[in-house]
């Protein structure tokens, strides 16, 4: 294990993160400064107290301190040349550091330590630097279970703190969880119940009573905007889809539908729990609401049939960021708009046609998707890295207990070769562990190739086609003259593609 040469006056950055406020009455930060303070003491460091990078109530789990708190300055003084090279960044443990899926993690720490940028963990006092980890690389290995452990750790508690959610639900009849509710509700703090807010209640009868006789989501936006209805956000105008999420809003019946955040795939997602009724005041009876649905269903399924929108949830408008959908009975047939300015809530109202954009992207699509490069697995199965790493170590520890007894080289060497063959395991598991794909981005990708082969596409193929853009790609956006669709790649690359027979932009 190298340690940081105590003959060379070198900088050092204190980084502390704890992930709940709950820690900063505690003994956390005492703990972790003092260790901080120690080491650089016994190695000559300079503890550089003005730059110590703190994130209070930030956890590593899903990355948040990376990319929104001071770890994330941290590596933007490291790549500006604020932070020197050779300078010392010290951490308690590495899942101080971050308790993101192991390879996000792993990528975290390698940033920092190309930059020029040593680790090192006070719990330890093991050095990750460019030398050491040249010298030992079995170093990354060592880490990479530790960034395992750790997150598998966080998973737990998330688990439980699922369970703890659940079993609040056995309360939730007689008093309300929390005071978040629907707006037009509000939880009265005297009686500590759900009250209704009149002028609000009246919006959301008028949509169902509208529904009743017959009338469109988008006619309904149109009248309740007339009328000058609140809103259910300030300054935002009614939309079609707002009327059409109230519309299938089950609180409106008074069933509540508590959700719980998962971490799976290396993704946070909300998962919904057991559906509580007669948790809110119904404001509509259940059969007006049961029509209401029907109504929805006809209102997604119709029109359908003539083309599938391969940009649903993925198309923005260039001018105004917000979503382009599709107006199907636009003068040059199928065209995409902002749905902003169909709304009346922009003027930059503008047809493309749809048609050239849909044919443009069967052209090109089957080469985008056949180059496109998967992203690495974010969370697997570590049971044989694991394992593997407790050979090693049984193998070391073997070779130490043989060079201090009088057995024979003949032992010393198998000893050694068990170590190699141990080594080896590792990293097989490891490059394992890293390598293998995401399956589910696979298989989308796969059958999105299959149904653009076929030729023509149906409904459910073009569903399928898109499931598989989403994934892939962050948004897409009509931009210049003559009109170009630059769709861009979660990783951040763009495609641009020509599109012919497009109005212009103004």
């Amino acid at each position: 294990m190298q340690s940081i040469c105590r003959n060379t006056l070198v900088s050092a950055y204190s980084y502390l993160r704890f992930s709940s406020p709950d820690q900063r009455a505690g003994d956390s930060i005492r703990r972790q400064t003092s260790l901080a303070i120690a080491y650089a003491e016994e190695f000559g460091l300079k503890l550089d107290e003005h730059l110590t990078y703190r994130d209070f109530g930030i956890s590593g789990f899903r990355g948040e301190n990376a990319s929104s708190g001071r770890l994330g300055d941290f590596l933007t003084a490291v790549s500006a040349g604020l932070v020197p090279v050779g300078s010392v960044l010290l951490v308690e443990n590495l899942d101080r550091l971050s308790r993101d899926s192991a390879l996000h993690a792993q990528n975290l720490l390698t940033q920092i330590v190309l930059a020029g940028v040593s680790v090192v963990t006070l719990s330890d006092r093991r050095t990750y630097s460019v030398e050491e980890l040249r010298r030992d690389p079995m170093g990354l290995i060592f880490a990479l279970i530790n960034f395992i452990r750790a997150n598998e750790e966080s998973e737990l508690k998330s688990s439980r703190a699922k369970a703890n959610w659940v079993a609040k639900r056995s309360t939730a009849l007689a008093k309300p969880l929390t005071a978040k509710c629907p707006v037009w509700l509000m939880l009265d703090k005297g009686s500590g119940k759900f009250v209704e807010v009149h002028d609000r209640v009246q919006a959301v009868r008028r949509i169902f009573n509208l529904v009743d006789e017959g009338k469109t989501f988008t006619a309904i936006a149109e009248t309740l905007n007339r009328e000058k209805a609140p809103t259910p956000q300030a300054n935002i105008a009614w939309t079609r889809h707002a009327v059409s999420t109230i519309v299938g809003f089950s609180a409106v019946v008074g069933t509540y539908v508590p959700h719980y955040q998962a971490f799976e795939n290396g993704r946070s997602v909300r998962r919904p729990l057991k559906p509580i009724p007669n948790y809110y005041p119904s404001i509509v009876t259940d059969e007006q609401f049961a029509r209401a649905q029907a109504c929805r269903m006809a209102a997604y399924t119709s029109g359908r049939s003539t083309v599938g929108y391969l940009l649903q949830n993925l198309a923005k408008c260039a001018i105004c960021n917000q979503w382009m959908k599709i107006v199907r009975r636009a003068e040059n047939g199928p065209s995409m708009v902002c749905a902003a300015a169909v709304a009346g809530m922009a003027d930059h109202y503008k047809e493309f046609p749809y048609l050239p954009i849909d044919a443009i992207l069967r052209q090109t699509l089957p080469e985008i998707l056949s180059s496109f490069s998967y992203e690495s697995a974010r969370y697997g199965t570590s049971t044989r890295l694991i394992t593997a790493q407790n050979g090693v170590d049984r193998a070391r520890r073997a070779i130490k207990d043989r060079g201090q007894s009088s057995r024979g080289i003949e032992a010393m060497d198998h000893a050694r070769s068990t170590l190699v063959a141990a080594e080896e395991e590792m990293r097989d598991a490891a490059e394992n562990y890293e390598s293998r794909p995401s399956v589910a981005a696979i298989r989308q990708v796969s059958t999105a190739l299959e149904c653009l082969a076929d030729g023509v596409l149906t409904v459910r193929s073009a569903l399928l086609v898109n499931r598989a853009l989403v994934t892939m790609f962050s948004d897409a956006k009509i931009t210049g003259t003559p009109a170009i669709l630059e769709m861009r790649e979660v990783g951040g690359f763009v495609h641009q593609l020509p599109i012919h027979s497009a109005p212009k932009l103004t």
